[in-house]
């Protein structure tokens, strides 16, 4: 199927979960499921902001999902840490030295 058609399927389990329908959600993202392989895919994908990750990695943890939540977290973790990197790198090293770094 096609990545729009992977991509609703990845929304309406996110609109459960959203819902209050977390037995719903979390049949629809368990382990080896359809839909879980086709969040993978969107994952890999499209690059995802801190915001995308956080709402996925809260609708996983809200799914029961906390393992999943905790991976997507690490992700914005390390996303967060590179782009702080970058950041510092288009500093002066003057400026670098004025903020302790």
């Amino acid at each position: 199927m096609g990545f729009m058609k992977d991509f609703e399927d990845v929304m309406a389990a996110v609109s459960f979960a959203e819902a209050g329908e977390f037995d719903t959600a979390r049949e629809m993202l368990g382990e080896g499921s359809p839909v879980t392989d086709k969040i993978l895919d969107v994952r890999r994908g499209a690059v995802l902001s801190l915001d995308d990750l956080t709402s996925m990695a809260i609708t996983f943890a809200e799914a029961g999902e906390h393992e999943k939540a905790l991976e997507i977290l690490t992700e914005a973790e390390q996303l967060l840490q590179r782009l702080k990197s970058n950041s510092m790198k288009k500093l002066s090293p003057a400026r670098r030295k004025l903020m302790g770094t």
